[in-house]
């Protein structure tokens, strides 16, 4: 047999035995996720993205493209990290356009599609058996024939003495919510990289004085942007320093202290407002120990997929993203999610007469859903001046507020929640709004430097306060606690 004839054989019997591999892969995998197993399974979702980002989003769009129903889980943070970003001068075919449009852009192109949107946050994923479990915060249960993961990450903080204590009292993470607050003020902004020069822009508009921290010899962020702060005289940057504690009056932040790497000193820095912008964390938690994960919590992917270490569970975005973290890489990637996905259900025989036999057991998701129902929404009372205040909290027993404005994404979102426990807890609880861009007389007595801001008063005091957006089982949770006598 000459020499090229063995290798000709050679070849034929690498590829003949990978066919049988991936036969056999197959053959388990169908043996695995017989259609069958969906008999007696209600709530059914052939495809659950968990996220509403733009890797979920795109997700989401090619698999409702791809003839498949799909239904995405939002999560407490409806749009991601977007929702807190002002210029994004990077998105295809826009040379500028608002973080949030981009959002509200792909969610209308979702729905276009049949999109059905869920408004709970997942809690756990039960890999046990398929089709595969997915248990919500309120004690939904979902049965998913594929998941996508693209629940993004969140911004990381800094971890030093005072900044849980000031938490809302001057430090923060979002100068779209909250720089009207710093108004006239000197304030400071930590970290290095693009958000870090984008939060100080932010705050141009507001502050006095800004000041970038940069632990480093020099900024990360990209040169266009570093650029961009050239045309701002009133912001600075310091190189080689990092806070080591962040100081306060017990209400609000008054400055930190600082070490400097050059000259290995410590010295204070007076300042009314620490702006955090030192990188974000994968939100994986709800998937450890049912995907592989890296080191940091990453989500890793099979090769040139979006494949995770299980059959049928595909990530995207910035959990299974630790090189780019781009918002256009993570529609990328969610395009690739939904194309995997789409071919996974394909692949286990999930066809269209599958489908027609099964869709009265599909979630019924023919409007949003909130956590628990349908959306229902409570009449608030909307305070103008802190004499209104004064007299709702003297006259009622338990009165709770959200300060709130326009201009900050986390509050619209924050707004139905609110108004949802409202409806819950009609006739025990009184529930009132103040916008802060209409009524900053009451937000300046109270010492409102974040938004969403919400308080809870009782008997005429104040027996609660968080500065964060709160899911509906949480704020839910929070007022009975309080309204028991348990609460904080």
């Amino acid at each position: 047999m000459s020499s090229k004839m063995v290798k000709y054989s050679a070849v034929f019997l690498l590829i003949s035995a990978l066919g049988g591999c991936f036969g056999s892969k197959s053959a388990n995998l169908h043996a695995q996720m017989d259609m069958q197993r969906l008999e007696g399974k209600t709530n059914l979702m052939p495809v659950a993205v968990i996220g509403s980002g733009p890797a979920g989003l795109m997700a989401a769009i090619y698999c409702a493209r791809g003839g498949k129903d799909t239904f995405v889980i939002e999560g407490n943070k409806p749009g991601g990290l977007l929702m807190d970003t002002t210029e994004v001068e990077n998105w295809p075919g826009k040379t500028s356009i608002k973080g949030p449009e981009i959002i509200e852009n792909l969610r209308a192109q979702a729905i276009h599609q049949g999109v059905k949107f869920v408004a709970d946050a997942v809690e756990r994923i039960d890999r046990s058996s398929w089709p595969y479990a997915i248990h919500t915060e309120n004690g939904n249960q979902f049965h998913a024939l594929s998941i996508i993961i693209a629940t993004g990450a969140s911004p990381r903080k800094l971890g030093v003495s005072g900044e849980e204590l000031y938490w809302g009292g001057g430090v923060t993470s979002c100068a779209v919510c909250d720089a009207p607050f710093y108004k006239g003020e000197e304030v400071v902004v930590v970290g290095g990289g693009d958000s870090a020069v984008e939060e100080a822009i932010q705050l141009a508009a507001y502050a006095k004085k800004i000041t970038i921290l940069v632990r480093k010899d020099r900024m990360r962020a990209a040169a266009g942007m570093q650029a961009r702060l050239k045309g701002y005289d009133q912001i600075q940057v310091q190189y080689n320093v990092e806070i080591r504690k962040i100081l306060g009056n017990g209400e609000l932040v008054t400055g930190v202290e600082l070490y400097n790497h050059t000259t290995s000193k410590t010295s204070i820095f007076p300042t009314g407002g620490v702006f955090l912008a030192v990188g974000h964390d994968p939100n994986s938690q709800l998937i450890q120990g049912t995907v592989t994960t890296d080191s940091q919590g990453y989500i890793k992917v099979e090769g040139r997929t979006q494949e995770t270490s299980v059959p049928g569970i595909f990530a995207a975005g910035d959990v299974a993203d630790f090189r780019y973290r781009q918002a256009g890489t993570s529609a990328g990637q969610g395009i690739s999610a939904g194309l995997d996905a789409v071919r996974f259900l394909d692949d286990i025989g999930f066809t269209p007469d599958i489908t027609q036999q099964y869709a009265g057991k599909f979630f019924g998701a023919d409007q949003t859903i909130t956590r628990g129902g349908i959306l229902q929404e409570a009449d608030l009372v909307d305070l103008k001046t802190m004499d209104e205040l004064r007299a709702l909290i003297e006259q009622e027993e338990m009165v709770v507020i959200d300060f709130w404005a326009e201009t900050c994404p986390s509050c619209k979102l924050m707004l139905p929640i609110f108004k949802t426990v409202a409806q819950d807890f009609a006739g025990k609880v009184t529930f009132a709004t103040v916008d802060t861009d209409e009524a900053p007389e009451i937000a300046q007595e109270l010492f409102v430097h974040k938004i969403p801001c919400l308080m809870i008063f009782k008997n005429g005091r104040m027996a609660a306060r968080f500065a964060s957006v709160m899911s509906r089982n949480e704020l839910a949770t929070l007022i009975q606690q309080t309204l028991d006598g348990s609460g904080a």
